[in-house]
């Protein structure tokens, strides 16, 4: 048996609803589209996303400043730095100035100045047995 033929209206309206149908669904999902990009957390997820871009940008300059200072530091330059300033080494054929203070790192103490000894007080006047009679009364 064999199907009857479609005429070419019933094709028309088909492929008309077939086109609107399609239409419709673009039509909606460029709506979500547009209200998804518009909405507050959509907006805010975006400025997040700068904010950690330019936080990565800043650490990443940072670790290429800190690679330069550990490729120096770990030089022959920074090495014999360090030798002579902290450990007082030097080259051969240089002399070392040493100051003391500069080493403790606490200044050196001004000494105070030397008193004299007092001086021997005055030896009592002697009276002989005058001086021993006259403490006995006097009671001195």
């Amino acid at each position: 048996m064999q199907a009857p033929a479609a005429s070419p209206t019933n094709d028309r309206a088909r492929l008309l609803g077939q086109f609107l149908a399609l239409v419709g669904v673009l039509a909606l999902v460029a709506v979500i589209v547009r209200e998804t990009t518009n909405s507050p957390a959509y907006v805010a997820a975006n400025e997040r996303i700068d904010e950690l871009n330019s936080q990565i940008e800043r650490v990443e300059r940072a670790n290429v400043e800190l690679r330069e200072r550990l490729d120096y530091a770990q030089s022959l330059p920074a090495l014999r730095e360090i030798a002579k300033r902290d450990l007082g080494l030097v080259d051969p054929g240089d002399r070392a100035i040493v100051i003391m203070d500069d080493l403790t790192g606490v200044p050196i103490p001004t000494p105070a100045p030397v008193k004299p000894p007092p001086a021997d007080p005055p030896q009592p006047v002697r009276l002989g047995h005058l001086g021993a009679w006259l403490e006995v009364f006097a009671g001195g």
